[in-house]
């Protein structure tokens, strides 16, 4: 991992000074190259992201959750990280209304794609609370 984060650092140095050298003299190339950089990052932890996702496919294998609560839990991750990677490309861009829509949007689309967990503790709850 510490080899990950060192790549990952190096990746993200030379892609700042790059966009702000570029930056002077062309600013949508600047962003362009912000932009590949932050994506060269984003595919490079992709690979940490698979074999966490292999370890709680493990873990739940042998427990008794069910797979439906993890799923809900990764689909969210996978979408908190989209929109801030995405409200980041747009901040950069100096587009702030559009990063308050996006920002705006993952949050409901968070909470429409939990709700089914929220339905599950809620009827437990019940159940527990009325004794059946």
């Amino acid at each position: 991992m510490s080899k990950e984060i060192f790549a990952i650092c190096c990746v993200a140095i030379v892609t700042a000074v790059l966009a702000l050298t570029i930056k002077r003299y062309n600013s949508e190339i600047a962003l362009l190259i912000s932009i590949g950089g932050a994506i060269l990052i984003l595919f490079s932890v992709i690979d940490c992201i698979l074999s966490s996702v292999n370890q709680v496919n493990e873990i739940l294998a042998k427990s008794q959750i069910s797979s439906e609560y993890i799923e809900i839990l990764l689909k969210v991750l996978g979408i908190c990280f989209l929109t801030e990677f995405t409200c980041d490309c747009t901040k950069e861009a100096g587009m702030d209304v559009l990063t308050g829509n996006i920002s705006l949007a993952g949050k409901i689309i968070v909470l429409m794609t939990s709700l089914p967990l929220f339905t599950q503790v809620l009827n437990t709850v019940v159940s527990l609370v009325s004794g059946t």
